[in-house]
């Protein structure tokens, strides 16, 4: 349990914002979009049910030439002629609510008996008092029910952005009273389980899918027309003027579906109903996912995020992060299309996204902080170049090495034992700071890593590690600018030897401590090029292997062909013409020629 702790704190922080989001109407208003793209990309676009359209549109409104609203006596002929083509079912999405002309109600009332199968519409009106303002519910007139027509409460709910999304649930709703009215007077058609209200209606598509006839043109039609036209057939009668005032301003009639985008107009209610009618045949209403299953799938992917992007990286994270996503999105559209099921993903999606870039933004600040620590760590002892290597990968601070050309420098000051007994601890340290701290920055300056302090020597070199392709000139230079600054140190002499090798850099010591350090052959013959200084009264001296590198740049001397400590091979050396007094030196290697030469012409140096 205490293993899974780290990660249960971030899941349940995450699962529970999320949750609460789904309560902000922003939040909602996401979702909803997302079920309209949905819709419009499983959408068939065409109908599987004997569903037909008659609509009341501007070219009926020409034909017939009558002011709206029209007489019922119209009315009456529309639907004898449907009935006696054999339409099923009859739904006049129309509210018929005052009494009009007695003759033309008569018309009417008796048309709807002799069909005996339809629906009128009942609707909730906006209406205004002085006491109040309610919306109160219109039914048919009292004639027409008594008839035998069925009163179906056409009220389509609306979102809170305007759309229409949702099935109606009244017991007495429009659609329901046609669905029964089918199922009376056609046993044998098998209805499934009908949506209880609330489902998301499952549009089929735009305005396509049901090719509405004119008004007009049915009673202009022959009776073997209509036969082949209503025969078996649900109608649906309604308005569908997008131009007309006068009409349109009775009772809008027009809704937002999620094909407004794509189609740029409105939808007529009576389209809405037909979708809503064959929802229900084909028992392809989309229902909503049980409450708990959204917070658990919430949940588990606060945990996959607490799991996945703990250590984070951005290609893995966003790997992981591509495929949940994608995960999210198959889920979502399988439910959808295949099991009638809105399944809301976009809960779990967005903690996927928000836990992505709050890890991410996690170990931005993480790696920043560890690199000021490492850079404050080893500021001290290493190079600019070497604090940024390890700050950039921290695994350079691992046991590792790599084989570089380098140019090796160890220098160190004559007689500073002396000195030291001769001063005060306090003196002698504060005189050993300014000196390191001078020498120190010089050789940064030219590019150089400073290795390590011993006693009162110090090693550094270049071509490590940094790529340095003048390294030895920059060892030299470093060098000869070490001499200038030692006039602020009177009292020190320092030497200086110099050699250009391969050798192995890396970090080198236990898995406790460890020193960024070079090691190899051509290391210990710098260092014993530094003592080498002392029988030459020189104060740099450089080998062979880095003087053929700054020969066109610096004026040198050859000093001598000597074998140092642990050498076999002799060695030829150099120092900075600059740095000597010729004749002196020229006396010097006679003298040491004569007291040490060796029968190959070197001098033997082991013991020194």
């Amino acid at each position: 349990m205490k293993r899974l702790r780290p990660f249960l704190l971030p899941a349940a922080i995450f699962a529970g914002v999320a949750t609460l989001a789904a309560w902000w109407p922003a939040w909602q208003a996401l979702d909803r979009r997302v079920f309209d793209a949905l819709t419009v990309w499983s959408a068939p676009h065409q109908a599987r049910q004997p569903i037909v359209l008659v609509a009341i549109d501007e070219e009926s409104m020409r034909a017939i030439g009558r002011q709206w609203p029209w007489p019922r006596g119209l009315h009456a002929e529309l639907i004898d002629r449907m009935a006696k083509a054999g339409a099923t079912a009859i739904g006049m999405d129309l509210l018929f609510a005052e009494p009009s002309d007695p003759a033309e109600d008569a018309k009417l009332a008796a048309a709807i008996q002799r069909a005996g199968n339809v629906v009128l519409a009942a609707d909730f009106i906006y209406s205004e008092t002085p006491a109040a303002r309610v919306w109160r519910r219109t039914e048919p007139y009292e004639p027409f029910v008594t008839a035998g027509a069925r009163t179906g409460l056409a009220t389509v709910p609306i979102d809170a952005d305007t759309f229409a999304r949702r099935i109606p649930g009244e017991p007495d709703a429009f659609w329901r009273q046609i669905v029964l009215l089918v199922q009376s007077r056609v046993p044998t058609v098998r209805v499934p389980p009908q949506p209880e209200g609330g489902e998301w209606i499952r549009y089929l598509g735009g305005d396509e899918v049901y090719d509405a006839i004119p008004y007009h043109m049915v009673l202009e039609a022959s009776p073997e027309e209509l036969r082949q036209v209503f025969r078996d057939r649900i109608v649906i009668v309604g308005r569908d003027v997008r131009a007309n005032p006068e009409i349109g301003r009775s009772q809008p009639d027009l809704f937002a579906t999620p094909f407004l985008e794509s189609s740029g107009s409105l939808t007529s209610g009576m389209r809405v109903h037909a979708a809503i009618v064959e929802n229900a045949l084909t028992g392809d209403a989309v229902r909503d996912t049980p409450r708990f299953a959204i917070p658990v799938a919430e949940l588990l992917a606060a945990l996959l995020a607490a799991f996945a992007f703990r250590r984070w990286t951005p290609l893995r994270g966003g790997l992981v992060l591509a495929a949940a996503l994608a995960a999210c999105a198959t889920l979502t559209m399988a439910a959808h299309r295949y099991d009638n099921l809105w399944l809301p993903l976009t809960g779990p999606a967005a903690i996927l996204v928000a836990a992505y870039l709050a890890y991410g933004t996690q170990a931005y600040f993480a790696e920043s902080r560890r690199k000021r620590e490492i850079q404050q760590a080893f500021g001290m002892y290493l190079s600019p170049h070497v604090v940024e290597r390890i700050a950039a990968d921290p695994r350079a601070l691992g046991l590792s090495g790599e084989r570089r050309e380098i140019t090796v420098m160890f220098s160190d000051l004559a007689g500073f034992t002396a000195y030291s007994e001769a001063h005060p601890a306090e003196e002698v340290t504060k005189l050993l700071m300014r000196y390191f701290t001078a020498m120190t920055d010089v050789i940064m300056a030219k590019q150089g890593t400073v290795v390590q302090f011993m006693g009162d020597g110090m090693m550094a070199f270049w071509g490590a590690p940094l790529d340095d392709a003048k390294h030895p000139l920059h060892a030299l230079e470093a060098a000869l600018a070490m001499n200038d600054a030692m006039r602020d140190f009177p009292e020190l002499k320092m030497r200086i030897g110099l050699n250009t090798c391969s050798a192995i850099v890396g970090n080198f010591g236990s898995t406790h401590r460890l020193a960024y350090t070079a090691m190899g052959d051509g290391v210990n013959l710098a260092a014993r090029l530094e003592g080498a200084n002392k029988a030459y009264g020189t104060r740099v001296l450089l080998s062979q292997s880095t003087a053929e590198h700054v020969l066109a740049e610096v004026a040198l001397k050859l000093v001598d062909r000597i074998k140092v400590s642990g050498k076999q091979n002799a060695v030829e050396v150099y120092t900075p013409l600059a740095l000597v007094d010729v004749a002196a030196l020229d006396a010097r290697i006679a003298e040491m020629r004569g007291a040490r030469a060796t029968a190959d012409g070197s001098v033997a140096l082991e013991k020194l």
